[in-house]
């Protein structure tokens, strides 16, 4: 490791990939030495209460985590009865991808939690949930795994478990004096939430960064102090104009003047205009071509001599049918393990408007300002596959093509042609 230094990024990168699937096979290889441990009773043997307090003793870690692996010995191992028989393990397709370094220890935890929340009377859904977590988990961090498994589970069984409380509950808000000013608590039902956050996003998404300013620093605020800055803009709305007004299908209205051979060579400069009477920036020719899709924008393309040879028109923008068509299918950024809902997306082009193409489903995909920007510096590409957007990740990021399903664990364990052969309605 001390020549390092001279590695290029893409090797810099390759290397840590490489590393962390080192540390996935050793840590799978923990699981056959641990179930061989519990076969043989050594525990016992040595005095010690169990499994995981052996464990904690011959590799001095903490308990928790002793637990873990002696449950991942439990479930991802075969057991071998008294004839000689092998009885395969509980979670065999967890197991194989474990064992060849594809998942994560930390997947490994996140999985079995997942399963073991699954209700008695849903036991038979087990194996396809479990087929369907661990491919993603190929792609998708332990974190996004969860998310996926709690919102498949909240799907299947759309009851849950049985309240504690069978009293029926009514929405309250309290207001109380505190300090310099009032502290609000409160209660809402499933339904009267689902108003609540409606009417505010609009008003609490996060405020980005102007480009080209020199303070860039980010929204700083916590979410739930722009939840309070947007109620408080609701208020003022509903007040002063008597309607809470719409959230615009996009955030602004742009033109990109670009001369042919710039848009050509996607390099040099571009003008962008902000709307009436706005000064005119200078932005790099790519920075442009994102911004025609990022914004309410018409592209202007300019002859040598300085005459528009073409000016765009603005149904190259998804329309409000689309959109509800988008947030439908995707739900949501599109990107693998994104959870930013639809209303703070833009519809992205998969073939770029300006080469070509076309303002249709089956060319668009909704997409948040971070990864928006991510898919415009290149590493990934994004696809359309049978109605729905597959991204593929640079060569130093492992696992292949992937999906985002947080947003549609409905699709979870269904076979992916039946799902894409579904209608989007309109």
């Amino acid at each position: 490791m001390d020549d390092i230094w001279k590695a290029t990024d893409e090797e810099l990168l390759l290397r840590v990939g490489a590393v962390q699937h080192e540390l996935n096979t050793l840590s799978a290889s923990l699981v056959p030495l641990v179930a061989e441990l519990m076969t043989r009773g050594l525990a016992k043997v040595k005095g010690y209460r169990d499994t995981a307090d052996l464990l904690r003793s011959v590799q001095n870690v903490a308990r928790s985590t002793a637990k873990e692996r002696v449950r991942a010995a439990e479930q991802l191992s075969p057991l071998y009865l008294i004839t000689g028989q092998q009885v395969d393990p509980q979670l065999p397709v967890l197991a194989e991808a474990f064992e060849r370094g594809e998942v994560t220890a930390e997947h490994v935890r996140v999985i079995q939690s997942v399963l073991a929340s699954i209700p008695p009377h849903l036991d038979t859904h087990r194996p396809a949930l479990e087929a369907e977590l661990v491919q993603h988990a190929r792609g998708l961090d332990p974190d996004a795994v969860a998310k996926l498994g709690k919102r498949a589970l909240a799907v299947l069984d759309p009851d849950g478990p049985r309240p504690r409380d069978p009293r029926p509950s009514r929405n309250r808000l309290t207001l109380r004096p505190l300090g310099n000013g009032v502290e609000a608590r409160g209660w809402f039902d499933t339904e009267s939430a689902a108003v609540l956050r409606t009417a505010l996003s609009p008003l609490t998404v996060p405020v980005p960064p102007v480009d080209g300013a020199e303070d860039q620093t980010r929204d700083e605020r916590s979410t739930a102090e722009r939840n309070g800055d947007g109620l408080v803009e609701l208020a003022r709305r509903m007040i002063g104009v008597g309607v809470l007004g719409t959230e615009a299908v996009q955030p602004v209205q742009v033109s990109v003047t670009v001369p042919l051979d710039t848009l050509t060579a996607r390099e040099g400069a571009a003008l962008l205009g902000f709307g009436e009477g706005g000064l005119a920036a200078v932005i790099a020719a790519e920075e442009a071509r994102r911004l025609v899709c990022d914004a309410r924008a018409v592209p202007i393309v300019l002859a040598a001599t300085g005459e528009p040879l073409f000016v765009g028109r603005e149904s190259r923008l998804a329309n409000r049918a689309q959109r509800r068509a988008l947030a439908q299918r995707d739900g949501g950024c599109a990107f693998p393990g994104c959870d930013i809902p639809p209303q703070w997306c833009i519809a992205h082009h998969v073939v770029h408007w300006i080469d070509g193409g076309r303002t249709d489903l089956v060319n668009l995909v909704l997409l948040c300002r971070h990864h928006h920007s991510m898919i415009h510096k290149g590493d990934w590409v994004v696809e359309m596959d049978g109605g729905f957007p597959v991204f593929h990740p640079p060569p130093w990021i492992p696992g292949g093509p992937r999906r985002n399903v947080l947003h549609r664990p409905d699709l979870v364990g269904r076979i992916p042609e039946q799902a894409a052969r579904e209608p989007v309605p309109l």
